[in-house]
């Protein structure tokens, strides 16, 4: 499973859907620092039968695995003498009925944190030696979760803010999930509307009938057949035996287009923020950028993922280096790297996903949800331009609600 927690340490880090920065819009130092506790609200607005909650995380302070309980009490899971020894406390949170209202809890500080709902069902968690916390995994058959209908969320509350996501970076499901956020001013992020999952399915189903790559095989459906959840490239690449790795040829020919391109114009990527611009040429197989910062060709795993071969996460890079990898990332997830010089201002949301070769994993969820991640740098924003990642933030959160249901 493609690991996407969020670990923000300072007021002016950048979230993402990755642990490192996608140095995009950053957020602004705060004078004082957040309260030590707001009020989560967990509710679901509109399913049908029985909807469980669970909130997992990092204790801000002792980087313990803390779980919250129904009867608001917090849970400091203590290291098993095996692996996989199942979660000794019942942590599920039950929800009221469609439409009750919400349950609601005290929220600590913690990071690198979700919020899991599973309809008609509850969810396994285990323990490894550590203690480190063996959560539900979506794209692996063997796991006792694999067959439940359950989605998340994730977020990160410490001293300086509470930042929240609704991430399809690993995939969709039929619990679509929104976000409110109240504190110095109000923030809400949309669920996914009703039907989004079938559509998405169809739609993906469709592309793979067109350029013969296994856009079908992302869909994971049920016993009854119906859509189940639908994951991302990078999951079905994860889960693929070697030798026989899906989307492997993709980008092949796009990526020596670029190549060929930028070897005789350059490439000028915007860092924003007032950082400035660098230009870059192709050289061999190298793209140099001005300070010397460097990328070799990128392949499909490369791509999807935004964090291997040219595109791995280095946290000692220097700051230039991740804004230049986020949005060379972005805009060939885009495939707007043919078509825009440069990135990413003088571009929109219209120009995204136009070439034949593209993420049509992206292009078809944006197509039927109204905001939310669906690559890790999705929050790479041309100045202007509306934000289509689905976050929230706010330096004195008061109420953070959760809910479920279209």
């Amino acid at each position: 499973m493609i690991s996407r927690r969020l670990f923000l340490t300072g007021a002016a880090a950048t979230a993402t859907a990755l642990t490192y920065p996608a140095w995009g819009s950053a957020l602004s130092p705060r004078a004082s620092a957040s309260a030590a506790t707001c009020e989560l609200a967990l509710e679901n607005k509109s399913l049908p039968g029985n909807v469980n909650a669970y909130v997992t995380g990092h204790e801000q302070g002792t980087d313990q695995w803390v779980l919250l309980r129904a009867d608001g009490s917090v849970y400091h899971p203590q290291s098993p003498s095996a692996p996989q020894t199942p979660l000794p406390v019942d942590c599920a949170i039950p929800l009221k009925a469609a439409g009750a209202g919400p349950v609601t809890l005290t929220l600590p500080q913690m990071y690198g944190a979700r919020v899991y709902f599973v309809r008609d069902d509850t969810l396994d968690f285990f323990l490894n030696p550590g203690p480190a916390l063996v959560e539900p995994a979506f794209a692996t058959a063997a796991d006792p979760n694999y067959g439940r209908t359950w989605s998340f969320c994730e977020f990160t509350f410490n001293p300086d803010q509470l930042y929240a996501n609704i991430s399809y970076v690993d995939l969709v499901t039929a619990v679509p999930i929104g976000l409110s956020l109240t504190g110095d001013s109000d923030h809400t992020v949309a669920p996914l509307p009703d039907g989004a999952v079938d559509k998405i399915a169809a739609d993906l189903t469709t592309q793979a009938g067109k350029d013969g790559q296994p856009w079908d095989k992302l869909i994971i459906r049920g016993s009854d057949g119906k859509v189940l959840r639908v994951i991302s490239p990078q999951n079905l690449m994860a889960s693929a035996s070697p030798g026989a790795m899906p989307f492997g040829d993709l980008w092949t020919g796009y990526v020596d287009q670029v190549w060929e391109k930028y070897s005789s114009t350059d490439l000028t990527i915007d860092l924003q923020g007032g950082k400035g611009s660098l230009k870059g040429r192709v050289s061999g197989d190298t793209l140099t950028f001005d300070g010397g910062h460097t990328f070799t060709k990128p392949d499909s795993k490369s791509i999807f993922t935004c964090n291997d071969g040219p595109f791995a996460n280095n946290p000692g890079d220097p700051d230039d280096k991740k804004a230049l990898l986020a949005r060379i990332a972005a805009g060939f997830n885009r495939s707007i790297m043919l078509t825009h010089p440069s990135q990413p201002n003088g571009t929109t949301a219209a120009d995204y996903y136009q070439g034949d070769v593209t993420n049509h994993w992206a292009r078809v969820l944006h197509a039927n949800s109204p905001i939310g991640y669906a690559f890790p740098y999705d929050d790479v924003v041309p100045d202007g331009q509306p934000d289509v990642s689905g976050a929230a933030n706010d330096g004195n959160p008061v109420r953070f609600t959760v809910s479920v249901g279209p």
